[in-house]
């Protein structure tokens, strides 16, 4: 079945929305990594670029984790199996890692600019 000019009407600008969704969600448009961690009702966020151990209470124990040189891992962790230690580092915007037993959920966003981070989160 041939191709039709109706056909061609529709299937390009569909193509268009496709290829710019793309460029929007894939884009960083000058922003930078934080590093998020979570644990039940508290957050920290950091710059990805900080060199920082922290130490994360859950209902186990304390979750160590370590952010250096853009990356971010779970170093050391009260839980049984220590999956989320051998999960190694997370570098990338979307990568996650999280110690369940714990309840501690590390993960990479992108912040806006240098005024995403203020005293109060910091």
């Amino acid at each position: 079945m041939p191709f039709r000019k109706l056909d061609l009407l529709i299937l390009i600008p569909a193509l268009g929305v496709v290829f710019f969704s793309f460029f929007l969600i894939y884009s960083h448009n000058g922003s930078r990594p934080l590093i998020n961690i979570k644990t039940g009702n508290s957050e920290w966020v950091f710059p990805a670029d900080s060199d920082e151990i922290i130490t994360v209470p859950g209902p186990l124990g304390n979750t160590i984790v370590q952010i250096r040189e853009n990356t971010a891992s779970i170093v050391s962790s009260p839980c049984m199996n220590q999956t989320c230690v051998a999960a190694g580092v997370i570098k990338k915007h979307g990568q996650w890692s999280a110690c369940l037993p714990n309840h501690v959920m590390l993960y990479i966003s992108e912040g806006k600019n240098e005024d995403d981070i203020d005293a109060a989160v910091w």
